[in-house]
């Protein structure tokens, strides 16, 4: 009932190359994240940079956007994640473009740091046909290109779906 009212949403996990390793689980986001706020009890900015659920919301922004900029273009939302058996390594969200595969990890952190390609260098070693289409998406401004992936400023990582479309 809450998906079919459009108050959430699941992403499933991706395994199509990674079939005994994965956690079949979904993952529940809200459409809205000023109701998922509310029903935490947040009531203003302030409370978010407090909360234990700050990393949690921000990530729920950013694939909620994620998954709207797909819907707006009339596509089904290839959106997945990946988590490895032991929980150890996760990757927040895979674009499954069909030929191509994306791999994003989104932090709330306002400062970038190289441990946050840590799920998905291990998603890369793990994967037959490795991919060099990696992203962090962080709390911060500065966009950075590195060895193993790119580093998008939130506001840089909103329009990745765009970049990725065209």
């Amino acid at each position: 009932m809450l998906e079919a009212s459009f108050i959430i949403f699941l992403l499933q996990p991706h395994f199509k190359n990674f079939n005994k390793r994965i956690t079949k689980t979904p993952k529940l986001y809200f459409f809205d994240t000023g109701l998922a706020c509310s029903l935490l009890r947040i009531n203003s900015s302030k409370d978010v940079a407090l909360s234990p659920f700050k990393g949690a919301l921000f990530e729920n922004l950013i694939i909620a956007d994620f998954y709207k900029q797909y819907c707006n273009k009339g596509s089904r939302p290839p959106l997945y994640f990946w988590r490895d058996k032991g929980g150890a390594f996760e990757v927040d969200c895979i674009i499954d473009e069909g030929n191509q595969l994306y791999s994003v990890e989104i932090k709330s952190s306002y400062t970038f740091s190289n441990d946050f390609f840590r799920g998905i260098n291990h998603w890369n070693d793990l994967a037959s046909n490795p991919t060099s289409n990696s992203f962090i998406i962080y709390g911060g401004t500065e966009n950075q290109l590195r060895t193993n992936g790119t580093v998008l400023g939130w506001q840089s990582g909103a329009t990745l779906v765009e970049k990725i479309k065209s």
